[in-house]
């Protein structure tokens, strides 16, 4: 089974797409956070509630390990346990990683830009690594073959790490982040929606609307005899 997680921070939103969907979780970071205009706490405790016991994956502020860990800390113990820490896979943030998983808190490493990064941090026990698929691209490769060589990565040498992808600019990255071998991605609410549309499918389905009027009305099927 896939992992498709809201990538927003927006409460509206998440209950909406929480009552469609089956969501893994939702990510935030500090931009998401920012966006919303809200106190900060306040915000992920709401969404929280809204979500309940699914993944809640929040970013620490703090640029030195010991201040991650504080910060760690603070949010898991606000938040509870299924409280994924995002980390930066920078040599501060390996560091706290390590820390952190010997306490038994939930890590993603997060700004992910090469298969390097990806084994340094599934090296000290991240739970996920979260590679920028759009922003390997823009910068220097792709990122497709980045997310297939850290999967081969941990397939070869039973690595329980998942490849968590992020940033994308249309659907079909994603599909092809999952083919390439990702356990999860994380997406705008707005890229589930399009999931599902299609103009030919719309197409069929009021297709199948008029011809059912044209044959019983306005009746639905619980009013038949």
């Amino acid at each position: 089974m896939v992992e498709i997680l809201l990538d927003t921070a927006d409460l509206e939103v998440i209950k909406r797409y929480n009552d469609i969907y089956d969501i893994t979780g939702v990510t935030t970071n500090p931009t998401i956070i920012s966006r919303e205009k809200s106190e900060f706490f306040p915000t992920l405790l709401k969404i929280r509630e809204i979500i309940g016991e699914k993944q809640l994956h929040v970013q620490v502020s703090a640029a030195d390990s010991e201040g991650m860990v504080k910060e760690a800390e603070r949010i898991v113990s606000l938040l509870g346990k299924n409280t994924y820490v995002k980390i930066p896979a920078v040599e501060e943030g390996i560091r706290a990683i390590k820390i952190l998983k010997s306490k038994d808190f939930k890590v993603t490493a997060t700004v992910i830009f090469s298969l390097q990064q990806a084994a340094m941090a599934a090296n000290v026990g991240a739970d996920y690594v979260a590679p920028y698929f759009n922003r390997i691209s823009d910068s220097f490769g792709s990122g497709e073959q980045v997310v297939s060589d850290i999967a081969e990565l941990f397939a070869t040498h039973g690595i329980g790490t998942k490849l968590l992808v992020a940033s994308f600019r249309n659907t079909d990255q994603i599909m092809r982040c999952f083919l390439a071998g990702a356990h999860a991605v994380t997406a705008p609410p707005e890229f589930y929606t399009k999931m599902l549309k299609n103009p030919f499918v719309d197409e069929i389905v009021e297709r199948f609307s008029r011809d059912w009027t044209e044959a019983y009305g306005g009746k639905n099927i619980c009013e038949l005899d």
